[in-house]
């Protein structure tokens, strides 16, 4: 498949940190869960290379006890085209690459949280364009 001129390229995506925590003793079948999920965005640009990490905080809590916990943070390493971008980096950085980078987070939780002998956390899908405009 030949690229598309003023299109950015996915060189790598790298995992920082992947933590995971869960209490030894829960009882799935009485216990409420309320689930918090927090995502944090970063971006740095170095000649025509854009790093842009996403980083996941998860806790499934029971009133104010956290009994399943993670933390996930990874990086994409993008080339930016030479000729003029379809997208600005500052919205590419923001919308198209932490699309790009959340799925392979969203599969390494519930790959996590299978081995941790859970149903597997299943992340709802993000609309990071509107993420990106309310912030």
């Amino acid at each position: 498949m030949k690229e598309k001129s003023g299109t950015y390229k996915l060189l790598h995506i790298i995992m920082l940190e992947s933590y995971f925590k869960r209490e030894a003793n829960i009882d799935f079948n009485n216990v409420k869960f309320h689930n918090d999920i927090d995502l944090q965005m970063d971006s740095k640009q170095q000649d025509l290379l854009l790093y842009v990490s996403v980083t996941l905080h998860f806790n499934a809590r029971s009133g104010d006890k956290i009994l399943i916990g993670s933390k996930i943070s990874m990086t994409g390493l993008f080339e930016i085209p030479k000729e003029k971008p379809v997208l600005s980096v500052e919205d590419f950085s923001k919308i198209n690459a932490p699309a790009i980078i959340f799925p392979f987070i969203r599969e390494h939780l519930a790959n996590m949280s299978m081995k941790a002998g859970i149903q597997p956390i299943l992340l709802p899908p993000i609309n990071f364009v509107k993420l990106a405009e309310e912030k």
